[in-house]
């Protein structure tokens, strides 16, 4: 069953405002997967989920629908789970399984057989899931600056030049690398429990 067909069990919960997110520093926190908190859920992961999903696929709509049916199953399952690193490992291990009994399962096999070969590998994995959970926590980081400040930094991450940004934003270069600097402070603070991440930022 897909996830869109399992909505009509998880009454409104992908479709209401987006709950407050409380990035976390240490993976022992306790949690409640009511409607709220697997909202929340929802909302902090989904993206992050696609985009790893999509390091297996190279298709974003298949991704897409991994990421979904796996968040359907966590409702199914939802009473399993009493802390966020158990979610996170169910999603993430659930996401990579699912990806490759879909290349597995490709008509197109021979073209994927190295692929699969190369993506099984543990360190592909863990590679992937701190490269998506480091863009996770560093997209939540820069939502948190003010609005000028944060489309500037979210053009940059998408590997835009001062020059670009200030066109498309229609405000001058200086005022560009001066926003960034200031950002660069609140990013500092805001990731201090992330030390690999403030490296970047240095």
């Amino acid at each position: 069953m897909s996830f869109r067909q399992n909505l009509i069990y998880l009454p409104h919960i992908c479709r209401k405002p987006k709950a407050e997110v409380i990035i976390e520093g240490h993976t022992s926190v306790c949690i409640k997967l009511d409607e709220q908190g697997f909202r929340d859920i929802f909302n902090q992961y989904y993206v992050a989920l696609c985009l790893f999903a999509d390091r297996y696929m190279e298709d974003k709509d298949a991704s897409a629908d991994i990421v979904q049916d796996t968040f359907a199953k966590l409702w199914q399952i939802r009473n399993d789970f009493s802390y966020l690193h158990q979610v996170k490992a169910f999603l993430y291990t659930s996401v990579r399984n699912k990806a490759l009994n879909e290349l597995e399962h490709s008509k197109v096999v021979s073209e994927y057989i190295q692929k699969v070969t190369e993506k099984e590998k543990e360190d592909f994995f863990h590679d992937t899931v701190i490269e998506e959970e480091t863009y996770r926590v560093l997209t939540e980081a820069i939502d948190k600056l003010p609005d000028q400040m944060k489309a500037i930094m979210q053009l940059s991450l998408e590997g835009k030049k001062n020059t670009e940004i200030a066109e498309q934003l229609n405000v001058s270069t200086e005022t560009v690398h001066t926003l960034k600097k200031i950002a660069y402070k609140k990013l500092r603070t805001y990731l201090k429990e992330y030390y690999y991440l403030i490296i970047f930022l240095i």
